[in-house]
Formats: C-alpha cells, sequence, structure tokens
C-alpha cells in the first residue's frame, strides 16, 4: 500500500489577488517522495521548475496570481503523486461575485 502524501493548500482570494499557501509532507526517512505537484489558478500553473525539484519529502511556499478579471469565477485545481504510485487531485471555484473568498484542499 503507496504512503499518502499530507497535503494542505489554502487559496485566498481578495480582488484581483490570489494567495495560494501549500505544505506537502510525507514520513522522513521512509520509501515515499513527492513525484509531481501541480498548482494552477485560472488555468496559470504557479509551480516551475524553479520552485519544484521531484523526490523531496517536504515541500511547502507560497504563490501569487492577479486575475485579468476578478469578478469572474476561476478554477483553483491541483495534483499531487508520489514515487510509489499514490494520486491526489482537485479543484474548486473561488466566486467573482464575491472580492473575498477562499479554496482549501487537505489530505493525508
Amino acid at each position: 500500500m503507496p504512503t499518502a502524501i499530507r497535503y494542505n493548500i489554502r487559496s485566498e482570494k481578495d480582488g484581483a489577488n490570489v494567495k495560494v499557501t501549500y505544505d506537502l509532507r510525507v514520513p522522513v526517512g521512509g520509501p515515499a517522495l513527492i513525484a509531481s505537484f501541480s498548482l494552477a489558478v485560472d488555468g496559470k500553473e504557479l509551480i516551475d521548475n524553479t520552485h519544484w525539484v521531484p523526490g523531496q519529502v517536504q515541500f511547502n511556499g507560497m504563490q501569487f496570481s492577479h486575475l485579468q478579471h476578478p469578478e469572474s469565477d476561476v478554477t483553483v485545481a491541483f495534483s499531487i503523486s508520489s514515487n510509489e504510485g499514490w494520486i491526489a487531485a482537485n479543484s474548486a471555484v473561488l466566486l467573482g461575485e464575491r472580492r473575498f473568498d477562499e479554496v482549501v484542499f487537505f489530505g493525508s
């Protein structure tokens, strides 16, 4: 049975600005590693090769995105996988009609 990656991803919208914080981890010293992590707001990938290196046991940080049309709904989506075949993915919507909105994903 593959080791689950513990994750907490929080997206906070304030008008046209979106702040996303993330914390991913697997048990240190075990066989599991974080193989991939993708995080997008309104189709714009926030994690690139300057932030991400496969094979880590922990990855956390914060990214920002500016919405071109803050009055429109936008999708926040992520996917995570491990070297053992464990996978998690989900998406949710930040509502354009709200100046302030948030989406939170967590799991283990």
